[in-house]
This record gives structure tokens, C-alpha cells and sequence, in this order.
């Protein structure tokens, strides 16, 4: 069995307030070109199919042609893909009963995730196992209560990943039992110890991680939710995703990965590395020298051999600038990002320094009017002359000493 593995698509994506359907169209095209490989048996989507719950008429014109066409011309993959916790499990799962008998495989039930789908390749039989994203609430813990009441719904990644490893691990056993010679599990999670990048959606506390052992006996595990291709496990990966989305991976190779399993053999992993339609660059230079395309300043030359990425450009200059991406622009016509972070930290440097000095001189001022003078004023208000009011100004000093010197 030779699987394709892929994750985290994110149709529909925006970066900057610039669409990446054109990047996304390349990059299935791309996809589409290595599957006509006759060696490849499926196709796994690990999740994050959609970028967003509701996606945009755009991206949901991708993805029904291409697997229109994946079904075309190679009508003996099988493809399997599950929801992500970008997807809308319920829009993602429309009409999943219809695909399957075409073929195309969709987990968006982490009930039905103990339901494998037995492919045959040759004399071999893999089970693959779907496990979508665990919502809260999405499973209950199968164990009766001693009160005898329903088990209330499960809440955190742990406990729901637990309670569907206990689940999964049965029904692998069971496959194993039927005849399956390797088994496969297709899940989207966030393994403890992975290595996450600033494009993905994060969680808050150790409860969302998921102990990857916990489904060790599976023969492979194709990972979806983490951008970057790392290993987590013996036998786990997370594939990354296909195309970097933030500034944060420029520079980052990303890659498929193609998996061939074989009974009682470690699973063979070999990255097949992805050209983008368009890279992601970051520069820093001067203002001045990118405005005028000085080609013999450094960052402006570079700027200009990378017009065609899409660019995040630093400067350096601490002069804040308006407008400079609009300015920048008509030279870098896919240019998504300015960073003046050096002028706005001098900027906040400068207004600092104002306020202290303003703030030393108030106290200062302060520090002379103590309050015997308030004190002072307070009774020539009240009582006019200075001399009106002697006596119970040199009472309050004298009880002020006495104060004083008690604390």
C-alpha cells in the first residue's frame, strides 16, 4: 500500500488581505500531477481542509473539481479526508454517504472513527481509521457511572483523545482479526512535544496536547493541525501543510508525503518537496533605497530579484514613514506586509522620555508643596490672614511630628 499524505490545505486562505486561491488551484494541480503515479494507491487529507467553517464560494469551487478530476484520472485511489478544527464538521460531511461509494472516504463523526474502510492492494488489506478533530463534547466516556446516570460529555483534547484511543484500539484489534495486514489511523490533533508555527490556530494549556502513544499500535499515523513536517511519533507525522501561510515559514521547504506500508515492515516516509506558485520572502533594507530600486544597495537588490514572492519588508530606518506599502507597491506588486517596528519602538522611546521628565518634574513639584503647605491653604481659605489661623497651624505640625515619629 502506497498512500499520498497531505494536511491542513486551508482553502480559501488570506494572508494579508490577499487571496491564495490562485496558490491553491497550483498547488492541487500539483498534487493531481503526482497521483497519476500508478504506484499510489490513496490519498489522505489530514484535516484543515477549509480555512474557515463557513468557506468562501472560491475555495469550495476547488475542491469538488479536484477530486472530480482526481476521480477521472485515477479512478483507483481512494481518497480519505477528515474535518480539521477549521472545518465545519457538518458541511464538510454533506453528502459523505454518496462519496464513499465513489470512493472518496470523509470522517467528520469521531463516532463513527472506530468504523474502518479496508482497502486491498494486491494480496495486502489496510484498515485506515478516521478520526476528525475532537470538539468538545463530541464522544462521552463509554464507562458507566456508579450513580448509574449518562456519562457527561468529554471537554478537553486529552480526555477525548483518550476515550478514542480506547475505542480505536479495540476496533484495530477487531480489524487485525478480520484479516487487515496493516492498519492506518488519519487524525488531526496536536501531539505533545510537536513543533507549532505562528499560521496555525493554537490552543491555551496542556490539556489540549495529546499523548501520541496512545495509538502506537496503528502501523501508520498521517497528522494533520501542525504546519511544519516533524515527526512525532515511531510511526506518526505530521506532513505539514502544502504551502507556507504566514512569514514566519519563509525560507521552510514544504513537502507530500509519500507512505509505503508493508506487513510487519516500519512504515517508508520520503518527502517529495513542493514548488509554490509563489515563495514567501522577508527583506530589510532602508525606505529610501526600496522607493528608488537602488540596485546597488543589497536588500533593495534582493527586493527586486523576488518581485514575484510575495514580500514582508523590515525597515530599518528609525523615521517613521506613512503609507509605505502603498508607496512600496507600485515596485512590488506582491508585496503583503511592512514592518517599522525599529521607528515605532524609537517613536515609543522618545514619548517615554517625554513622560518621565514630565513625571519628575510633577513630583518634584509635589515634593515642595507637602502638606504642611496644603494644610496651610486649606486654612487661609478658610479663615483669611495668616494670623487668623497661627494656633492651629503649629497644633497640626506638632501632631504631624508626633505621627512621625510613632510610625
Amino acid at each position: 500500500m502506497k498512500l499520498l499524505h497531505t494536511a491542513d490545505i486551508h482553502l480559501g486562505k488570506v494572508l494579508h488581505e490577499h487571496s491564495l486561491i490562485e496558490d491553491q488551484r497550483h498547488m492541487l494541480q500539483t498534487l493531481l500531477a503526482i497521483l497519476k503515479d500508478p504506484s499510489f494507491n490513496a490519498l489522505v487529507i489530514a484535516g484543515d481542509v477549509y480555512d474557515r467553517s463557513i468557506p468562501p464560494p472560491d475555495a469550495v469551487k476547488l475542491l469538488g473539481p479536484f477530486l472530480g478530476q482526481l476521480k477521472k484520472e485515477c479512478p483507483a485511489v481512494e481518497v480519505f479526508l477528515i474535518s480539521g478544527n477549521h472545518d465545519s464538521a457538518s458541511r464538510l460531511g454533506f453528502g459523505r454517504e454518496l462519496f464513499a461509494e465513489l470512493g472518496v472516504h470523509v470522517g467528520t463523526e469521531p463516532e463513527n472513527a472506530s468504523t474502518p474502510v479496508v482497502v486491498t492492494v494486491g494480496q495486502e488489506k489496510t484498515a485506515f481509521f478516521m478520526l476528525p478533530f475532537l470538539a468538545a463534547g463530541s464522544l462521552k466516556s463509554e464507562l458507566t457511572r456508579e450513580d448509574g446516570q449518562e456519562p457527561a460529555p468529554l471537554r478537553s483534547q486529552a480526555s477525548l483523545a483518550k476515550e478514542a484511543a480506547a475505542r480505536l484500539e479495540k476496533a484495530r484489534c477487531e480489524a487485525i482479526e478480520n484479516g487487515a495486514d496493516n492498519t492506518a489511523l488519519v487524525a488531526h490533533l496536536f501531539a505533545s512535544g510537536g513543533v507549532s508555527s505562528q499560521s496555525e490556530r493554537t490552543f491555551l494549556g496542556n490539556a489540549e496536547l495529546v499523548d501520541i502513544n496512545l495509538f502506537s499500535g496503528f502501523d501508520y499515523i498521517a497528522l494533520g493541525h501542525l504546519h511544519t513536517f516533524q515527526q512525532a511519533g515511531e510511526k506518526a507525522f505530521y506532513s505539514g501543510s502544502p504551502l507556507a501561510y504566514s512569514f514566519s515559514e519563509a525560507g521552510r521547504g514544504k513537502a507530500f508525503l509519500a507512505v509505503t506500508l508493508e506487513k510487519g515492515k516500519t512504515p517508508l516516509v520520503e518527502p517529495i518537496p513542493i514548488t509554490p506558485l509563489r515563495k514567501m520572502t522577508r527583506i530589510k533594507g532602508e525606505f529610501a533605497s526600496f522607493l528608488r530600486g537602488d540596485a546597488a544597495d543589497e536588500a533593495s537588490a534582493a527586493a527586486q530579484a523576488a518581485a514575484s514572492d510575495y514580500l514582508e519588508i523590515t525597515l530599518t530606518g528609525t523615521a517613521l514613514v506613512e503609507n509605505p506599502l502603498s508607496l512600496l507597491s507600485r515596485r512590488f506588486p506582491y508585496l503583503l506586509r511592512i514592518d517599522q517596528s525599529a521607528a515605532v519602538n524609537m517613536r515609543l522611546r522618545e514619548r517615554t522620555a517625554v513622560l518621565k521628565t514630565a513625571y519628575a518634574a510633577h513630583t518634584h513639584t509635589m515634593k515642595k508643596n507637602d502638606i504642611v503647605d496644603d494644610f496651610s491653604a486649606f486654612l487661609g481659605e478658610r479663615y483669611g490672614a495668616e494670623d487668623a489661623y497661627a494656633e492651629e497651624l503649629a497644633l497640626f505640625k506638632d501632631m504631624l511630628l508626633e505621627t512621625e515619629a510613632e510610625s
